[in-house]
């Protein structure tokens, strides 16, 4: 146990440095102990949520969050984390899923970035991205934003401070949502004193270590962790 705070505290701590809550890290390291859904789920949004509520302030206050921008990819996640935290999968199929959404979600991590010219995204391409993340982080008890922000950048949909608000913000509403509805039925005995630990972590990176580690560097890591851990999930 004490291993694993001290891994979910460099988690936090290394996430919230580049404004991010660190909740594929958390499910990643959970999944490869062996943990089931239930538990992978609950741990993972409550530490998730700890973190980004520490980066969602920050970026409020910077005024770096684009309403425009995150207002559709709302509207429509939080039906749809609604309906994937409701949905009661088998939990080979839960595993099959989750390995497969990391697996995707290390390789957009591993693609390199090109600056562009920034692009207005249509509601027709925000909406139903907003539902599909949304139902894919309810089944995965992840908040979105490793999904998100990698598909933002790629599509050009603005500065990079602005893309990690809009997933901050994402990834907080999101987890909510998906605690809520976990909420009737969960052991609240479950996350520990992970969260307090998540939450130094959170605030020591954020406030003290904020642009030390190269963005960059930090989403190369974290795309090789996550394939490895999809590849475990998938295949042993």
């Amino acid at each position: 146990m004490a291993l694993l705070l001290l891994i979910f505290f460099a988690i936090a701590l290394l996430y919230s440095s580049v404004g991010f809550g660190g909740g594929s890290s958390y499910t990643a390291v959970l999944a490869w102990r062996g943990e089931s859904p239930e538990v992978i789920r609950l741990v993972s949004l409550t530490c998730n949520l700890v973190v980004v509520s520490i980066g969602g302030w920050a970026s409020l206050r910077a005024k770096q969050v684009r309403a425009g921008l995150l207002a559709p990819l709302l509207a429509t996640s939080i039906p749809g984390v609604w309906l994937g935290a409701q949905w009661k999968v088998s939990d080979f199929l839960f595993f099959q899923i989750l390995g497969l959404a990391l697996a995707v979600a290390g390789v957009l991590l591993l693609v390199k970035v090109q600056d562009r010219e920034e692009k207005t995204l249509s509601l027709t391409a925000l909406l139903p991205l907003g539902l599909a993340l949304g139902i894919l982080a309810g089944v995965t008890g992840i908040g979105g934003g490793i999904y998100l922000v990698p598909v933002l950048h790629l599509l050009s949909a603005g500065k990079a401070r602005e893309v990690a608000a809009v997933g901050t913000w994402f990834i907080l509403v999101n987890s909510t949502v998906g605690l809520l509805v976990l909420a009737p039925t969960a052991d609240w005995s479950q996350p520990g004193w992970l969260p307090v630990v998540v939450a130094g972590g959170g605030l020591i990176g954020a406030r003290m270590l904020q642009g030390v580690f190269d963005e960059q560097l930090v989403r190369r890591w974290t795309g090789v962790l996550i394939l490895v851990v999809a590849g475990r999930v998938l295949f042993f």
